[in-house]
């Protein structure tokens, strides 16, 4: 509180007080269409008897104000003991050191600076020293904050089991921030506007739901193959399903049927044949190997297979099927063998 002279009462205290109350309903308005407000200073509004405090937050409540690094008693800022103060009014410059627990209204009227109706004190705490700006005219800025929501995104992953699903990016909040310059002068409020704004983009959370599989549906076909360094990689189906392969062989394919008089419904692992017995070289491809079998043209997808048989030799795989009509229509083709996780 900063007091005046004893003949100031009467009715020009009344009028001192409606017009504070007038400055601080236009500050607490101002303030109030602005919500989520922040500014790094604070500023008092003075009519020359009391001096209210208001900041550039939705109230100037002692929560909001320590943030700022000050305490609040009646609506004053107390400094700690110690603490540089330049008063600057006009060209003129007063230099002082505050005592302990000193308000700034009482520093400013122990170096004798009394205001006038028109004037307010801008008290700017975020440098070094504290400064007093006196002044009927004063220009600061405001900065609004607004979260910008994230969304998902849902997208497959070949490497996940089919059914699961994974947060594989988190999504992270943008912010919309708003400058409004806000403009005293004469000790009332003069105008606030919108003078820039700066977005920073929401980054959306990403969601991977799985399709990887042990085995391909019956008849699936091989949309795309993504090959690692390895030489192990991915089988992308015209499904959607995945599956995911050790490695490859180009191999020499031909079809046997147990229709044939000289094959007999034994494989040489004690099976029974059916389609998806593979006979092989054991000494190229192991028995019980599972294999995704396609012809190199494209035309002919054999599908999910198992080495079960034996009986050729090298790098050549024999077909089961069901019929011996089937395997004339085979014939013998270029192939390309998947080897596939057991």
């Amino acid at each position: 509180m900063i007091e005046q002279h004893p003949h100031k009462q009467g009715r020009a205290l009344r009028r001192c007080w409606k017009t504070a109350f007038a400055l601080l309903l236009a500050a607490s308005v101002a303030v109030s269409l602005a919500p989520n407000m922040t500014a790094s200073t604070l500023y008092f509004v003075s009519d020359g008897i009391s001096t209210f405090l208001t900041g550039g937050t939705e109230r100037a409540d002692e929560s909001r104000i320590v943030v700022q690094g000050v305490t609040v008693d009646s609506g004053d800022v107390t400094m700690e003991e110690g603490r540089k103060v330049v008063i600057r009014r006009g060209e003129s410059e007063i230099y002082a050191t505050s005592r302990a627990n000193e308000s700034v209204s009482a520093l400013l009227q122990r170096e004798g600076v009394a205001l006038s109706p028109l004037e307010m004190v801008f008290v700017d705490l975020s440098g070094e020293d504290v400064v007093l700006a006196v002044a009927a005219d004063h220009t600061y800025y405001e900065t609004a904050s607004e979260a910008i929501a994230y969304g998902t995104t849902y997208q497959t992953d070949y490497t996940l089991p089919k059914g699961t699903t994974a947060v594989t990016r988190a999504g992270e909040n943008g912010v919309r921030e708003v400058t409004v310059e806000v403009i005293y002068a004469d000790g009332r409020l003069s105008s606030r506007q919108r003078i820039g704004e700066n977005v920073r983009a929401a980054v959306d959370e990403v969601v991977s739901t799985g399709t990887l599989v042990k085995e391909a549906q019956p008849g699936d076909t091989i949309a795309s193959v993504v090959t690692k360094e390895d030489g192990s990689g991915y089988l992308l189906m015209k499904s959607g399903d995945s599956l995911h392969f050790t490695g490859k062989m180009t191999v020499t394919c031909t079809a046997y049927s147990s229709e044939q008089r000289t094959v007999g419904t034994i494989t040489a692992t004690g099976t029974r044949v059916k389609v998806g017995v593979v006979a092989v070289d054991r000494r190229v491809i192991p028995l019980g190997t599972k294999m995704f079998i396609t012809s190199n043209d494209g035309v002919y997808t054999y599908g999910m297979g198992s080495a079960e048989d034996t009986g050729v030799f090298g790098k050549s795989v024999d077909l089961y099927m069901d019929t011996i009509r089937q395997c004339m229509q085979f014939g013998r083709r270029p192939s390309t063998v998947y080897f596939l996780d057991k």
